[in-house]
């Protein structure tokens, strides 16, 4: 694979990835060092793909399943959010780091769904695909991880 090509996918997917691994791990080191894990696999396995969709779920899945090791191995359960570059909810920082802690803590199969829905743009679709899971299943688990994050969300006028 050339660099130029390589440059290319790294711009494209690699804030998305960070983003994606960052909420699973709440660690800016342990994030990069996922991020470095999946792109020497991309670089290695050379997978081919169907399009940039199916690259992009491809990445997905690795970025999901490595954090997913790493917090098995590390068993760590703290969450630091202040380090990161929050997405736009609010004009207030404290009230979006406050949004994402509660993403953060909610069980990983709501976790995962919201994630990908709301953070990283996936179609219900998409999400089913990568998951393994039935567009009715990734309904009712988004449903019910934004019941669970209203709930934990009750002093804010969000929905």
């Amino acid at each position: 694979m050339e660099d130029q090509s390589f440059d290319k996918i790294y711009e494209q997917y690699g804030k998305m990835l960070y983003r994606t691994a960052f909420l699973y791990l709440g660690n800016a080191d342990d994030t990069e060092d996922i991020l470095q894990e999946v792109f020497i696999k991309y670089l290695t396995a050379r997978p081919e793909f169907n399009g940039s969709d199916h690259e992009r779920a491809w990445l997905l899945l690795v970025t999901r399943n490595a954090c997913r090791n790493f917090v098995k191995k590390s068993r760590k359960g703290n969450v630091s959010l202040e380090e990161y570059d929050a997405p736009a909810y609010s004009a207030d920082r404290d009230e979006r780091l406050d949004i994402l802690r509660k993403v953060t803590a909610l069980p990983p199969k709501y976790k995962e769904v919201i994630i990908l829905f709301y953070y990283n743009g996936l179609t219900i679709e998409e999400i089913g695909a990568l998951l393994g899971l039935s567009r009715s299943a990734v309904k009712m688990r988004l449903k019910r991880g934004k019941e669970k994050l209203k709930i934990s969300l009750e002093g804010y006028d969000r929905e």
